[in-house]
């Protein structure tokens, strides 16, 4: 595999060559379910297709394993992806798992003490402990440069916020994150109570007042930093199979 990325021998991959046939078979065996997801239609892409998702996806997957396999070692973020990898008959010795540390969140702090804290704490200081009748409304945080962030905000807007609204006529959906887009954008509605605000300078401070987060993730890897933060600040979080991966 290795020795076909280096010598760029599958940008011919559909000349009749058989060995390049075989190595297409191969990587489509391999090839990682959530890479083959097209949120567009809600189905796997098919090789057969000619897709250029399928061929930039393909291309990428293969340059991973690879760079995986010229590596000594390779910290792997969940036992998913632990999973994945032993799949795919990388050595063993050659994967260690890698924890997922975060920062506490502190409540004990004075409020006249908070602002003179030096930045390099190594906790963030919030004084004030909210209980769940101090929260309200959902929140949904992620910027808009990763693709499965878009498309989960594009879920919550045209499907599962109306049924949310009809069920709590007076709840309010509140949308951070960075680079949102045009589209992003023009899906903030007062009256609907879905309001996109864009980034977030202090994402703990409105995670502590939220009630619950919604991540309907529907492709992605690796786990999701939106949901330890969300745990770490004491919010509940609903999410999919995949949001809830590692």
């Amino acid at each position: 595999l290795v020795e076909k990325m280096d010598n760029h021998s599958l940008e011919g991959s559909h000349d009749g060559n058989d060995d390049n046939k075989s190595t297409t078979s191969m990587t489509k065996e391999l090839m990682d379910k959530v890479m083959q997801f097209d949120p567009s239609s809600n189905s796997l892409l098919s090789h057969g297709n000619g897709s250029k998702k399928m061929e930039k996806a393909h291309d990428t997957f293969l340059r991973e394993v690879a760079s995986v396999y010229r590596s000594d070692l390779v910290l792997v973020c969940s036992t998913v992806e632990m999973k994945l990898f032993e799949s795919w008959n990388i050595p063993k010795w050659k994967l260690v798992p890698a924890s997922f540390f975060c920062m506490e969140v502190d409540h004990d702090t004075p409020d006249e003490e908070v602002d003179m804290l030096s930045s390099s704490s190594s906790k963030t200081r919030h004084p004030k402990s909210y209980t769940f009748e101090d929260r309200k409304d959902f929140i949904t945080v992620g910027g808009f440069k990763h693709a499965p962030n878009v498309d989960s905000v594009k879920l919550l807007r045209s499907e599962l916020w109306p049924r949310i609204r009809e069920r709590l006529p007076h709840a309010r959906m509140h949308v951070y994150g960075a680079y949102p887009t045009p589209q992003i954008l023009s899906m903030h509605d007062e009256k609907s109570g879905f309001i996109v605000h864009g980034q977030v300078d202090d994402l703990d401070k409105v995670l502590l007042k939220s009630r619950t987060l919604l991540a309907p993730l529907r492709f992605g890897a690796g786990v999701k930093g939106k949901i330890v933060d969300a745990w770490r600040c004491g919010c509940p979080v609903v999410t999919t199979p995949v949001g809830a991966e590692g």
